[in-house]
């Protein structure tokens, strides 16, 4: 099954999308090493100047890991082996060459977020909900996720949001930055992405592309020193019992239909 679509949207548009509807577009390792081949095809068009990411369907832009993968590493250095690509394919996204605009229809939970984070913009629709729910199955946000939030909204946003695992409506994501715009729904997405993409094609490519590299310094800098860090920590939590034993509860509780 095809996971990650690459489609034209317009005459200097790349539209990349997940396609996994079922599982709220959550992902794994062969979806990340999919995303980075097609980043790569963006990259290397002399047609595409600009590039959106969504989800597929309205219920959500992706939610994350798939859990069941976080429960069959096996070992502790097949876990590093995930956060460390999962660390690269952000750290990839969040240095592409080309200006990166999110499309949020929909939740946007844990490392699918992420995703959003590591674009350049985020525009989100009203009814759409974001949430870090990874202290609730006993895991970490990865370091360049973290860093990146910080540098969206502040430490003390960042503590509360990773602590507490609650879901952040698209008025309070405006609010203190998480999202760049708030529109009504799919449709507004795309007029709104390709009203600024109009404004951003007036830049020159270069230009573009050296501003991003000089605003994203600081933060490449914090997470080139602490990743290693956090996969370490990401593979040690991998092996607690408290981990096995949250995520089983977990992925109980939704075949139930009961509430986490």
């Amino acid at each position: 099954m095809k996971t990650i679509s690459l489609d034209k949207h317009n005459k200097h548009t790349a539209l990349i999308t997940i396609h996994n509807p079922q599982k709220q577009n959550a992902f794994d390792a062969a979806l990340l090493t999919e995303l980075a081949g097609k980043l790569k095809a963006v990259e290397d068009s002399r047609t595409y100047r600009i590039v959106y990411i969504t989800g597929e369907g309205g219920k959500a832009f992706s939610t994350g890991v798939f859990l069941k993968d976080l429960i069959e590493f096996g070992s502790t250095s097949a876990a590093k082996r995930f956060a460390a690509l999962l660390e690269s394919t952000m750290d990839r996204l969040f240095n592409f060459p080309k200006p990166v605009i999110a499309l949020i229809n929909g939740y946007a939970l844990g490392g699918g977020f992420g995703l959003a984070m590591s674009s350049d913009i985020r525009i989100m629709t009203v009814n759409s909900k974001i949430g870090f729910p990874a202290v609730k199955i006993g895991a970490i946000l990865p370091s360049g996720c973290t860093y990146r939030l910080i540098s969206l909204v502040g430490a003390g946003h960042t503590k509360d949001l990773l602590l507490t695992g609650r879901h952040v409506t698209a008025d309070e994501a405006l609010r203190i930055g998480m999202v760049n715009y708030v529109v009504r729904d799919k449709k507004a997405l795309f007029q709104k992405a390709d009203e600024l993409s109009e404004l951003i094609l007036q830049g020159g490519p270069q230009a573009l592309s050296m501003t991003k590299i000089t605003v994203n310094k600081h933060t490449n800098e914090l997470i080139s020193r602490y990743g290693l860090y956090s996969s370490d920590n990401f593979a040690y939590l991998s092996s607690t019992k408290d981990w096995q034993d949250r995520i089983y509860r977990f992925l109980h509780r939704k075949k139930t239909g009961k509430r986490h």
